[in-house]
């Protein structure tokens, strides 16, 4: 059968994506923009629909940054500000979400121009010439561009005021990171641990909070961004199972497709004891706005956990 939507004028003033995905009651849990080094740099400049690309930084940067970019795998780069902070150069942080723990560094630059001096491709791979730059507290990103969708202007900006009178200079606004229909989008890191639904969480500070304090909370998880999707929900439906909150608490094994919409995902815990799941996709026939503009539409998707053994 084909797959169906119910008609709406999506491209009318009023239609707001995120409201239909909440409206369908779409899972969020599998739905984490894929990256395994996210780099963010502060712009407080005005942000476009292609943020980097049409900011003032110099065209020479911009070829030098995306030519190391696009040498390193699944990497994601990112502008970030924040409301009133004093404009004493520019912070740039790059998030190794695959190092064993995950690694957050961060630099001072008087001038854009320094970012020439700084071997991406480096610090991607952890080299330890950047070792004094590493960073021991976590930095969250809220998506509020607006000229990319305007449900990040909608839901972003007022996830990101209230997390930022609440928890200060952990906080940053951010551009696109992937999943309009998801916002209010909050990724934290060095972890690339990904929240939806941001605005509407029932204990936005208590996702923060734990956060901040090791842990992984499970509410609004879209998912881990250096897995796949159905790892990622395998692993919010794992911890869901076993009670596993510690956020460094289990490490991905690997994983196999089964028959049947089927996969077998395995992880190990900080005990040495060995997770085998198996979890189940669903895949509706009713479509959701990837969006606030186009056509593009995407299956509602939830994943169910079937098998759970310890070994």
């Amino acid at each position: 059968m084909a797959a169906t939507t119910e008609l709406i004028d999506h491209k009318s003033t009023d239609f707001f994506c995120s409201i239909h995905s909440r409206n369908a009651n779409e899972s969020l849990l599998g739905s984490a923009p894929r990256s395994d080094v996210w780099f963010l740099l502060e712009y407080a400049g005005r942000w476009g629909s292609k943020a980097f690309k049409e900011s003032s930084v110099s065209d020479a940067i911009k070829t030098q940054v995306n030519q190391q970019l696009n040498t390193i795998p699944n990497a994601r780069l990112l502008l970030i500000k924040q409301d009133g902070r004093a404009q004493d150069g520019f912070a740039f942080y790059v998030a190794r979400a695959t190092a064993t723990p995950p690694q957050l560094y961060r630099f001072s630059l008087d001038d854009y121009d320094d970012l020439l001096d700084i071997n991406l491709v480096g610090l991607a791979r952890g080299d330890a010439q950047f070792d004094a730059h590493m960073s021991e507290e976590p930095l969250f990103a809220v998506c509020t561009n607006g000229l990319r969708d305007q449900c990040c202007a909608l839901n972003g900006v007022a996830a990101y005021q209230a997390l930022s009178a609440e928890f200060g200079a952990p906080i940053w606004q951010s551009t696109h990171h992937g999943g309009h229909r998801f916002s209010a989008n909050m990724l934290c890191m060095p972890y690339g641990l990904s929240y939806g639904h941001m605005d509407i969480a029932e204990h936005p500070a208590e996702i923060v909070g734990a956060l901040l304090a090791g842990e992984l909370p499970l509410e609004n998880l879209r998912g881990r961004s250096i897995y796949d999707e159905g790892v990622q929900a395998a692993e919010g439906l794992l911890r869901a199972a076993s009670g596993l909150r510690g956020v460094n608490e289990l490490g991905f094994v690997e994983a196999q497709a089964v028959s049947g919409g089927e996969q077998a995902v395995r992880f190990e815990d900080a005990a040495g004891r060995t997770h085998r799941v198996r979890i189940r996709e669903h895949v509706s026939e009713t479509l959701a706005y990837v969006s606030c503009v186009g056509d593009k539409q995407a299956p509602l998707i939830n994943y169910e956990l079937i098998q759970h053994e310890i070994e």
